[in-house]
Order: structure tokens, then C-alpha cells, then sequence
């Protein structure tokens, strides 16, 4: 059975290191507001003059929109991390089909997807996928996920995303140390892109941990993501090879009790 508390990481309380991830929060907090006032600004002329721009200019503005809204996430990772670091998060829990937290995860990511011509392949139950758990960061969980898919996936490339109930008695719960029979939802989201090397495999979701060094972002989201779920009392883990992708597999048990 999958282990750790309910509404609050493993661990509370600060550590002599928190220093740089108080700084970035308080910095990231002090950039949300003029963000919001650019990303405003570029909506009502994306909405309003979009006919009177050539194509190169529109362009242009949906670059803009999209680099904004990557920064938004960014800042958003630095202080969730900062929040989970100094042990203040709450979970507030409620029904949640995962199914349809992935389609508006989706749909959030829509101008990056589309702008590396990018397939979303969407294996979904014929009923709700329901757990018990916290919307806003589940879908950081799912956002964070699908940002790094369309991060290492080549244009043209294609995400998949599987999200399946699973049997109390799936040989996968014993995989990863759950042996109280209980029921779970499975999620994968496998990318195309060139895989991860070995070596990074055990340490994928520590923090400021990244592929590649030089590329985008700030190394939090995985670490995010692996706090999160572990908080929901659930396991998450990647499976990759050199030039075959990558595959993020996570379970999230469906009740309180599981």
C-alpha cells in the first residue's frame, strides 16, 4: 500500500536550505502581476486585430502568448515548490475524473501543441476515471507531465495518453509496493522524443535535476509532480530507453481508504 499523509508532505518545517527556493518565491510572486497585465494586454489584441495582421505578425503573437504562458508555469512550479519545501501545503480533495482533468490539461497546452504539429493520442475509460483528490494540483501533476512531453517530442511527433481503473488485484499495485488490494487509476503519458539516458532514470524527479542542462525550464516539475503524487498517497515512476521516448506512469487510488 502506498504510503505518506494525506493533506501534507512527508516532511514539515524548514531546513538550513531553504534560503534560494524563499528567494525565488518571493521574486516569482512579484512577477505574477506584470505577467498578468502582458498576457491581458495580448489577448485583447490577438482578439480584437487578429484580422487586420499578416501572417508573420500573427505568428509572432502567438509566440509571445506562448512564451508568457511558459513563464506563468515556470513561476508557478517555484512557488509550489516553495510551499512544499516549507511543508504549508493543504490538500483540498473532491471527486475528480482524471479524464477530463487531462482534456483541459490538454487544452490549456493547446498553442504548443499545435505549434510543434504535435499528435495527442487519448486512451480514456468509457466512464468516468474518478479519484479522490486536490483539482488545482493534480493538474499542475498533468500539466507538468504534458509540458515535458512536448518539451523532448520532435515536431510531428506523438503523445500518448492512457488512463485505465485498474483491479484491486493488478499485478502492477504489487510492482510498486502495493499489496493491500485496493482500487487505483493508472495514467501514462508516453512521449516520442529521444528517451532518457540511465543514469538520469533514478534521479529524474529530485529537484533542479534536468536532461538537458541547457535546455528550458527550472528542473522543479518532476520533483512537483512526484510530491504531489506521493501526497495523494500515490506512486509515480518513468520507463525509458535511449531513442525509444519516455513513458511517466503514475497510480492515484480512487478513495480515502485506499
Amino acid at each position: 500500500m502506498a504510503t505518506g499523509p494525506r493533506d501534507a508532505p512527508a516532511e514539515s518545517g524548514r531546513r538550513p536550505d531553504h534560503a534560494p527556493i524563499d528567494f525565488m518565491a518571493m521574486i516569482s510572486h512579484d512577477l505574477r502581476t506584470p505577467l498578468a497585465a502582458i498576457r491581458e494586454a495580448l489577448s485583447l489584441l490577438s482578439e480584437t486585430a487578429a484580422g487586420q495582421l499578416d501572417e508573420r505578425q500573427r505568428r509572432y503573437l502567438s509566440v509571445a502568448l506562448e512564451e508568457v504562458d511558459q513563464l506563468n508555469r515556470m513561476i508557478g512550479n517555484i512557488v509550489e515548490a516553495a510551499r512544499i519545501d516549507a511543508g504549508k501545503v493543504v490538500l483540498h480533495k473532491d471527486a475528480v475524473d482524471l479524464s477530463e482533468l487531462l482534456a483541459a490539461a490538454v487544452n490549456g497546452l493547446s498553442l504548443l501543441i499545435d505549434k510543434r504539429s504535435l499528435v495527442v493520442e487519448r486512451t480514456v475509460p468509457p466512464t468516468p476515471a474518478t479519484v479522490k483528490g486536490d483539482r488545482d494540483r493534480l493538474l499542475r501533476v498533468f500539466n507538468n507531465l504534458l509540458d515535458n512531453a512536448i518539451k523532448y517530442s520532435p515536431p510531428g511527433g506523438t503523445i500518448r495518453i492512457d488512463i485505465r481503473p485498474l483491479d484491486p488485484h493488478s499485478p502492477v499495485l504489487a510492482e510498486q509496493g502495493i499489496t493491500v488490494p485496493a482500487r487505483y487509476v493508472a495514467v501514462a503519458i508516453d512521449d516520442s522524443g529521444p528517451g532518457i539516458p540511465p543514469e538520469f532514470l533514478g534521479r529524474i524527479f529530485g529537484k533542479f535535476e534536468c536532461v538537458d542542462p541547457h535546455g528550458p525550464g527550472t528542473g522543479l516539475g518532476l520533483a512537483i509532480v512526484r510530491s504531489i503524487v506521493e501526497m495523494h498517497r500515490g506512486k509515480v515512476w518513468v520507463e525509458s530507453s535511449p531513442g525509444r521516448g519516455a513513458t511517466f506512469r503514475l497510480l492515484l487510488p480512487v478513495g480515502e481508504d485506499s
